[in-house]
This record gives C-alpha cells, sequence and structure tokens, in this order.
C-alpha cells in the first residue's frame, strides 16, 4: 500500500516516518501553501482587550506570535486541539482550554462559552474556513472579532503534475486534512487523471471533509475513512484501521476493462442454401482472402525484423561510441585527479611555509612586547619606592607605605635577580610594622565629644530687645477724656517725630538669618568629622588641617564667653599638639636597593 500525504511543507514529515515504521509507502506531497498576511494596528487593537481568544490551529499561533501581541491578564485562551494549545504555551506562555472534541462544534459546548453575553470574543484564523464558531458566539450575544493571519493558497506545482507523479508512483491512498486541499487535488481538466483520482482511497479527518467530498467530487463512502483527529496518531490509527483488503483495490487495467461484457452467445449459422455454386464460391473467397492476409503479415512481420536489426546495429555503434567517450573522460578525470593531488601537494608546502614565517613574525613580536612590558615594570618598581618613601617620611602614614612596599615586592618577584631588593623590601616593612601606634581610640572619643556639642554651642550674634509695652494711645470720643487724649496725642507726636532710638553696644554686628547660622554649624561639624576619619586613616597632614579649621570656625562666628565654646576651643588646641607617632625620620633601605638593581 502506498498514501500520498498532502499536508504543508514539514507538517507530514512526521506521520509519514511513522507510517513507513508500519511497513506502509509515502510520499510526501504539500499541495498548499501557507502566506502570511499582514496585520494593521486596527486589527490587533482588539486583541488587547479580549475576553476570550480562540486559535483555530497551530498556524493561527504561529503567525500571531510574530506580531508579537499584548494580551489582557484576564483573557481566557481556547485551542480547537491539544497541538494548537501546546503552539499557545510554546509561544505565549498560557494555558489554552481544549475540547474533547477537536473541532467546532466540540469547542462551541465548552462551558466557558456559554455565557458571554457581551463578552469581546476574537477569533484568530486563517482566511476563508468554517464561520460556525463566529456565528454561533454572536448569536450568544458576544462582541465576537476576528484576526485573520494567514492565507492557504495552492502550490505552485499544479493538480495536473502531482496527480501524474502519484500514478506513476502507483498512489493507494491520499491524505488530506483541509477543504481547501481537496478543491486543490481535483483542480484538473483531464479527463484520465480525474478518473484515476476519483478510484483511489481518502483518509479525512473531519466528517464535514466527508460530506464535502461527497457532495462536490461524488465520492463513495466506501472509499473514504475518517480520523478521530487531526494529529498525527489519529491519522496512523485511522489508516492502519481502514487498511483495504487484498484485492479491495480494483487496478487500472481492471477498470478499464470493467463495464458492458460482450454477449458470449455466438450466431447462429445462416441456413445452408440449396444452391451449391454460391457456397463454394464462398469458400474460394474466404481460402484466398486468408492466404493473402498471411502474406501481408508475413512480409509486415519482416519489414519490422529489418527495422529491428537496422536499429540494433545503431544502438551497438553509438554503444562503442560511448565505451570510447567514456574511457577518454576516465582518462581525464584521473589527469584532473593528479593535477588536483599536485596542486594541493604546493598548497600544503605552502601553507606550512607561511605558517613558519608567521610564528617567527608572532615569536619576535613576544620578545618585543615583553621587552617593553619589562621596561613598563620597571619604570612602576621606581614609582612605587618613591611613593613609598614619600608617605613613610613626610605623611607619617606607615600603613600606606607598607602596602605600597607590599605590591612592590609583588613586582620585584616576578624579575631577575632581585633577591637584594626582596631582602630590602621585607626589612622595611618590619621597620614600618615596629613604629609606635597612636591612641588614635582616645583622640576619637575626644572628636566625638565635640561633634555631639557642635549643634548646641550659642553663634555670636545680636539678640534685638523686645519694645517696652507702650500704654494705649487711641483717642476716645468722649469730652470728658480731654486731658486723656491731649496726653496721648503728645505721646504720639513724641514717639514719631522726637524721639531717638539708640543701642548699647558700641558696634552693631552683623545679623545671621536661619539658612546663615545652619551653614557655619554644618561647617564646624564638617571640620570635625573630617579630623576623624583623618584619624582613622592615619593622614596627618588633613587631620591637623581640619583642627585647625575648627577652631578659625569656632572664634569668629561662636561666642567667645560661652564656657562651652572656650572649653572646645582649649580642647582643639590640646590635639593639635598631639602627635600621631615619632617625627624621627625612617631610613628606609628599599630605596638604595632599587637604585643599584635599575643601575
Amino acid at each position: 500500500m502506498k498514501l500520498a500525504i498532502t499536508r504543508p511543507a514539514g507538517k507530514g514529515t512526521l506521520l509519514g516516518e511513522q507510517l513507513e515504521a508500519q511497513g506502509i509507502s509515502c510520499d510526501c506531497t504539500p499541495v498548499l501553501e501557507l502566506v502570511k498576511l499582514p496585520v494593521s494596528e486596527a486589527e490587533l487593537a482588539p486583541i488587547m482587550e479580549a475576553e476570550q481568544l480562540i486559535f483555530i490551529s497551530q498556524d493561527a499561533v504561529y503567525y500571531l506570535a510574530q506580531h508579537q501581541p499584548t494580551f489582557s491578564p484576564d483573557c481566557q485562551f481556547f485551542a480547537v486541539g491539544e497541538k494548537t494549545a501546546a503552539a499557545i504555551d510554546a509561544c505565549f506562555n498560557r494555558r489554552a482550554m481544549v475540547p474533547e472534541q477537536h473541532d467546532s462544534e466540540g469547542l462551541l459546548v465548552l462551558p466557558a462559552l456559554q455565557q458571554i453575553e457581551d463578552n469581546r470574543v476574537v477569533v484568530v484564523k486563517g482566511r476563508g474556513g468554517r464561520t460556525l464558531i463566529s456565528k454561533t458566539l454572536k448569536q450568544r450575544g458576544a462582541r465576537v472579532s476576528h484576526c485573520v493571519v494567514y492565507e492557504r493558497i495552492p502550490a505552485a506545482t499544479g493538480s495536473d503534475i502531482w496527480l501524474d507523479h502519484w500514478q506513476r508512483q502507483g498512489i493507494d491512498g491520499i491524505v488530506i486534512t483541509s477543504n481547501a486541499a481537496i478543491d486543490a487535488i481535483f483542480n484538473t481538466q483531464q479527463s484520465e487523471l480525474l478518473n484515476w483520482l476519483s478510484s483511489r482511497r481518502f483518509y479525512l479527518v473531519s466528517q464535514r471533509s466527508a460530506e464535502y467530498l461527497r457532495e462536490q467530487y461524488a465520492i463513495k463512502d466506501k472509499q473514504i475513512a475518517i480520523s478521530a483527529g487531526a494529529d498525527n496518531d489519529a491519522l496512523l490509527a485511522c489508516i492502519m484501521d481502514n487498511q483495504p483488503r487484498q484485492g479491495g483495490t480494483m487496478t487500472e487495467q481492471q477498470q478499464s476493462q470493467s463495464g458492458p461484457q460482450s454477449s458470449d452467445k455466438s450466431p447462429k449459422p445462416a441456413a445452408v442454401s440449396g444452391k451449391i455454386s454460391k457456397t463454394a464460391v464462398l469458400a474460394l473467397l474466404v481460402a484466398l482472402t486468408s492466404g493473402v492476409g498471411a502474406a501481408g503479415v508475413y512480409y509486415l512481420g519482416q519489414q519490422q525484423l529489418t527495422q529491428y536489426q537496422q536499429t540494433l546495429a545503431q544502438l551497438t555503434q553509438d554503444n562503442q561510441q560511448l565505451h570510447g567517450e567514456l574511457a577518454s573522460s576516465k582518462k581525464t578525470l584521473a589527469e584532473l585527479h593528479e593535477q588536483l593531488a599536485q596542486r594541493d601537494q604546493a598548497v600544503a608546502q605552502q601553507l606550512k611555509a607561511q605558517t613558519r614565517e608567521l610564528e617567527q613574525r608572532l615569536q619576535a613580536t613576544l620578545q618585543t612586547a615583553k621587552q617593553q612590558l619589562g621596561g613598563a615594570q620597571k619604570a612602576e618598581i621606581a614609582a612605587l619606592t618613591r611613593s613609598a618613601e614619600f608617605q613613610a617620611n613626610i605623611q607619617r602614614h606607615y600603613l600606606a607605605a607598607a602596602a605600597t612596599l607590599t605590591r612592590l615586592h609583588t613586582l620585584v618577584r616576578e624579575q631577575s635577580n632581585t633577591t637584594t631588593v626582596q631582602t630590602a623590601i621585607a626589612a622595611d616593612l618590619a621597620l614600618l610594622k615596629a613604629q609606635p601606634k597612636p591612641q588614635l581610640e582616645a583622640l576619637y572619643l575626644d572628636l566625638h565629644g565635640y561633634v555631639i556639642q557642635a549643634d548646641d554651642l550659642p553663634l555670636q550674634i545680636m539678640t534685638k530687645p523686645a519694645d517696652p509695652q507702650s500704654e494705649q494711645r487711641e483717642l476716645t470720643e468722649q469730652v470728658s477724656d480731654w486731658k486723656a487724649n491731649v496726653w496721648r496725642s503728645w505721646l504720639k507726636i513724641q514717639d514719631q517725630f522726637i524721639k531717638v532710638r539708640t543701642h548699647d553696644k558700641p558696634v552693631i554686628d552683623p545679623l545671621l538669618d536661619a539658612q546663615e547660622q545652619q551653614l557655619i554649624r554644618a561647617q564646624l561639624n564638617s571640620y570635625l568629622r573630617q579630623a576623624q576619619t583623618a584619624l582613622m586613616q592615619q593622614q596627618q597632614s588633613v587631620y591637623f588641617t581640619a583642627l585647625e579649621g575648627a577652631g578659625m570656625t569656632l572664634a569668629r562666628y561662636y561666642r567667645s564667653d560661652n564656657s562651652a565654646v572656650v572649653a572646645m576651643q582649649a580642647g582643639l588646641k590640646a590635639l593639635q599638639q598631639k602627635e600621631f607617632a615619632a617625627q624621627a625620620t625612617l631610613e628606609l633601605q628599599t630605596p638604595q636597593a632599587v637604585k643599584e638593581w635599575l643601575q
């Protein structure tokens, strides 16, 4: 048994392999092509607001995914079959509801699609096809929209070519999965091919396609088998269960011979005439005719034999000529193989020489790079040496100097003849670690107390005295109060035109607003915290500079007669007199050792 699978390209391969494993020969001939259709923003807009989204096929899922749509979080997905649901999960990471009966009728009986009045439903499909889902949902009150994302068109090869190929291959049955494929296959004008096609068996995926095949192309029920679904397993089971029995399908020769049979009855002999002369004449004519016919047959046979011998001689001559050409071609091919081998050898030798030259250049480049890198490392070693000496004797930052010498030790280990330098570095590291450490904790706590007191210190600002409460100076309308009214008038004239206001201080200090006061307090706080940080990092220059700035701020902006201000100024002066460590200059061995090594 041989079958033709008409699914689109790539979709019938797995079914073909399953049938081949069962001993059924297959020919995959796609009769339809899927073409992506453009989808506008207006057509995609209903999908964003859809409450139910129905996919008719896997292709509808794949082609919609190419437009990267956005869905509502509460949108329900529906698929006609399991394959379509798997495609939805793969493309959109959403679960879809699948009916037990994988068709439109099965989808419409799902409970989630019963009470959908005023719901926004979008059907994603290909062009054409059934309208049962849309009509039924509209009758239930849903607002239905369509999103057409692809189209099925007949393949460019054409029906005549498929049928002629299937006829020569001896195809017994055809697997069809859509009405569009049925129309594409039967689209032929050759009656011979159409008669052959009408005698095949057809394996369909729905009762609807079976009815269409019977009504449109008069195919009998005994030639049609319907699977339980469109998936490969259902089709395989249908084909295996509906294989024709031995002799069940008529061959073309049998079909051509079928029809009205000629009658086996022999005609009755004619009545014998009483006249013998007529009978004798008739017998003579029959004999003559038979002799002439036999002679003609013999002559025709001789002519055919002569033509056959001439053709055989011509074929023998052509065969000898072809043998000569074949020998010449083999010789030429051998020469080409030899030339190719020589060229391969020459190319290999040239490649080997070029590789050797490239390796030499690479080695030279690496050597130059190493020399340049060595020079850069020597320059870094010299710089680190100077930095360590500066940190130890100028900044008195022994921890930083030790870290710099540690980095220097890592670099010199990679160089040759650096034993003396490494020994000097080790001695200097021991010297730096032996230096006395300042009482950092006590100094830090003192500064911390000053930071807490800074916000409560009084600033040196003038407080304007309050005006004394003046007695009532408003005039009354009572005549009896004329004396009081005269006195109030005199006081008012005196306050506005005669009184001179004075200040008891010889110098009027500038007034500071709230923002300026906040900035001054923030400046003092910043100096104190900067001194704390410098103390922990053992940066003496920064530490003393910060203490000096805090003292200047106190002297300039804070009240000098306040006891808290005076106490803080005295404390800051005491801190300035405390050194971190001894001021003796350290004699490091590393600078001299590095200098001798570099020379």
